[in-house]
């Protein structure tokens, strides 16, 4: 019976991550599970809307974090970085990954330990190691649950992967946590990667997938089942906006969709413009760096170009409104509603914001989304999700990580267009030549009908039906075998 489950989630708090997971929540609780879900103290009210119980991550050295941070602290890099190692070689989020696992896996087991009744499952993000870890010492069936098209959209050579590996930061973490807990990280996982032998739930379908692709990944987890659950979307589940941003009041929302409603009750075509989360706030004023490279033309950074890794956030995004304002500005047929994220300076030196432009620090996507004729996006896995399963056609700008693999499967489902490279394809008569063909209202605009074929295909996926039944089918009212409680 559903009833006599516990469900742990334990994310990242990061919106992209943590909106497909909520509506799971809710329809968990609502079969008469228990949940309980780990992740930043920001995130709380969010997952007790849901019905979950917040639980934050705890680190017996740092106490006043409650999740998962960005990068090695001081006493991370004294313990484990070399004298004289340049800064940029060990700050990014993926170099303190297995620092901070190690750091987290004493007070997390002590927190599921204390759990009640014990829990029955573990669903996680992959790209965090601990919660595996975690079911593994405790004995609990442990779901991943990847919310982008899948590993293949991580795509970073075997010889960046071997290095990366090889950091004493890295090392030294991994192989401490394999002689205190038992189990081995990079056996059949990678950095970023630590899905489950038993099952990794992924939210898009079948013709978006992107299977493990690379030598690395076929060989650690190549045999490992990845099931497409479709988009995991409920309007009736709060979700945010941008986890970056303070939440809207109703109010405010309610205008902001009064003054979208009203263009298209005048006969305006109304394009939605976003670029993102991570761009907007992690990577604003540092480079994009390895992230970026899989979208770089070979050359870039050397003869006069500069390369798209070598760009922040705010550089990149003012690049593409800019484009955006001097393609659209003063369209009296367009009406634009543009978020901007967390950022005060996001307009700085830029041209006056043009009148048929709405800019907001974030909107309520799953709303505006189908009220538009197209969107402009950097091709993010919920972005792509939620336009696709909605019918709506993209033009996909991507910067990095999985977003350029999401902007080629975008343009090859024909439902958009790619601005792969975009330092070198974005151009006011690329752009222009872009909208003018997902905008076209003709009947015969294959844009359109691509998107709403996909759509069909996300509907027939099943959805968060399909997600929590298959995470019901691996629960079983276990108790946990509290003489492999690992300490530290």
């Amino acid at each position: 019976m559903a009833g006599s489950h516990h469900i742990v989630f334990m994310n990242i708090a990061q919106t992209g991550h943590m909106n497909p997971t909520l509506p799971l929540v809710a329809d968990l609780t609502s079969r008469g599970c228990k949940v309980t879900y780990f992740v930043d103290s920001k995130m709380r009210s969010i997952v007790e809307s849901a019905g979950a119980m917040w639980h934050p991550f705890r680190y017996a050295h740092a106490p006043d974090l409650s999740g998962f941070p960005e990068k090695l602290d001081e006493a991370g890099v004294a313990a484990l970085v070399p004298m004289g190692t340049p800064e940029e070689e060990y700050e990014s989020f993926h170099n303190g990954i297995l620092y901070w696992t190690e750091c987290m896996l004493p007070a997390l087991l002590e927190d599921m330990r204390a759990l009640m009744p014990p829990p029955a499952v573990v669903v996680y993000e992959p790209i965090l190691a601990g919660p595996r870890v975690a079911a593994h010492v405790l004995g609990i069936p442990a779901v991943g649950m990847f919310t982008m098209p899948g590993p293949g959209c991580f795509n970073m050579p075997d010889q960046v992967v071997d290095e990366l590996e090889a950091k004493p930061w890295v090392q030294l973490p991994r192989q401490r946590v394999a002689e205190r807990y038992g189990i081995d990280l990079f056996k059949d996982g990678l950095v970023m990667e630590t899905y489950s032998p038993l099952e990794n739930l992924v939210t898009t379908i079948p013709e978006l997938c992107a299977p493990p692709a690379t030598e690395r990944q076929m060989e650690r987890f190549g045999h490992f089942r990845f099931s497409c659950v479709g988009a995991l979307m409920d309007k009736k589940v709060k979700r945010i906006a941008n986890a970056h941003v303070g939440a809207k009041t109703a109010t405010e929302e309610e205008l902001l969709m009064d003054k979208i409603l009203g263009a298209r009750k005048a006969g305006l075509k109304v394009l939605f413009i976003s670029l993102g989360t991570v761009a907007t706030k992690v990577f604003w004023e540092r480079p994009f760096g390895d992230f970026a490279l899989a979208n770089d033309l070979p050359g870039s950074g050397s003869a006069g170009r500069r390369s798209l890794a070598q760009y922040n956030g705010k550089e990149f995004c003012q690049h593409v409104w800019r484009t955006c304002f001097d393609v659209f500005g003063g369209d009296k047929g367009l009406f634009v509603v543009m978020s901007l994220g967390p950022q005060q300076d996001a307009l700085q030196n830029m041209p006056p914001t043009p009148s048929n432009f709405l800019v907001c620090d974030a909107v309520p996507q799953l709303e505006v989304l189908p009220l538009c004729d197209a969107f402009l996006t950097h091709g993010g896995a919920n972005s792509m999700h939620e336009a696709l399963s909605l019918g709506v056609p993209l033009a996909v700008v991507p910067i990095f990580g999985d977003q350029p693999v999401n902007a080629d499967t975008i343009a090859r489902t024909g439902a958009g267009i790619s601005f792969r490279h975009p330092l070198v394809t974005l151009s006011d008569a690329s752009l222009r030549s872009a909208m003018d063909k997902l905008m076209d209202e003709s009947a015969e605009n294959p844009f359109r009908a691509a998107a709403q074929a996909t759509a069909k295909r996300f509907k027939d996926a099943g959805g968060v039906v399909t997600a929590v039944d298959i995470i019901l089918k691996h629960a079983s009212p276990i108790q946990v075998d509290r003489s492999r409680l690992g300490g530290c």
